[in-house]
């Protein structure tokens, strides 16, 4: 394994131990909605949208640099 892999597994890593020490509910307000979650939703499905985001704007270079 390359240190890229070795150092992005690292930090999964301490994203997942950090989201099972903190399970309680929280309320999440957005403008008009209010929901209230599990802090593991909330912290992993915010890692996530970022690691998306991340993942698409990469592409996107890799596209514009083949044209």
């Amino acid at each position: 394994m390359n240190f890229r892999t070795v150092l992005g597994l690292l930090f999964v890593l301490v994203i997942v131990i950090f989201s099972i020490q903190n399970v309680e509910v929280t309320d999440v307000k957005f403008f008009f909605w209010k929901l209230s979650m599990s802090r593991v939703l909330i912290i992993l499905g915010s890692f996530g949208i970022g690691v998306l985001v991340g993942y698409l704007l990469s592409l996107r270079k890799k596209i514009i640099k083949k044209k």
